[in-house]
């Protein structure tokens, strides 16, 4: 039982370590209920890039620069994200299964990669998964690519968020407004809380 107990309580810290990339907001406020404890690292930037494919797929591929304050917490979170990608893919869905709570959308992942460098006190963690459910064919007959109500990054966090679409969609509508768009890539540079934007588009 104490056994059960233990890979539980590692099942747990891993699943918020998954959640820590993707889902910023929500997974550092549950980090510390989880360990009891005042913040030991801080999130400085994300470089977030989505990739929209005709069939609606998405790569989404995540570099992370993360600074810890104790050795300690360092060494904790370094083994957090060297857990296999196999049971990280399998986390993953799980937490994709919980947003269907939120947004009723059938979410998947279909392949799950990552690596990490790292040197105290610094973190950097390049993870790349291959989803379905972000876009989809909305009320209005068009294509969107949305997740509400879900943070891209968290307080005082550097983020910038690049989003390829194919290029014979005619974008209608884009949610905040963007840095930039160029060709097919709609982007975003921003400091502080992001949440997914909203983009509506057509196929020609």
């Amino acid at each position: 039982m104490a056994n059960d107990k233990k890979q539980k309580r590692g099942n747990s810290f891993n699943f918020i370590i998954i959640t820590l990339i993707f889902f910023a907001g929500l997974a550092i406020f549950q980090f510390f209920m989880y360990r009891n404890l005042q913040p030991q690292f801080q999130v400085i930037s994300r470089d977030i890039e989505f990739t929209v494919y005709e069939d609606f797929s998405v790569d989404f591929a995540t570099e992370v620069e993360i600074r810890t304050e104790k050795e300690n917490d360092y060494e904790t979170l370094i083994q957090g994200f060297n857990t296999p990608n196999v049971e990280k893919l399998s986390l993953f869905q799980q937490s994709l299964d919980k947003l269907k709570e939120q947004i009723p959308r059938d979410f998947a992942v279909l392949s799950y990669e990552s690596t990490v460098n790292s040197n105290f006190p610094m973190i950097y963690v390049y993870e790349n998964v291959k989803l379905e459910g972000f876009v989809y064919v909305n009320d209005k007959g068009n294509i969107e690519f949305s997740l509400p109500g879900q943070p891209l990054s968290a307080q005082n966090e550097q983020v910038t968020v690049t989003i390829h679409y194919p290029h014979d969609w005619k974008v209608l509508s884009v949610t905040p407004t963007p840095s930039y768009i160029e060709q097919n890539v709609i982007g975003y540079s921003h400091t502080g809380v992001f949440g997914y934007p909203t983009l509506e588009f057509k196929s020609e």
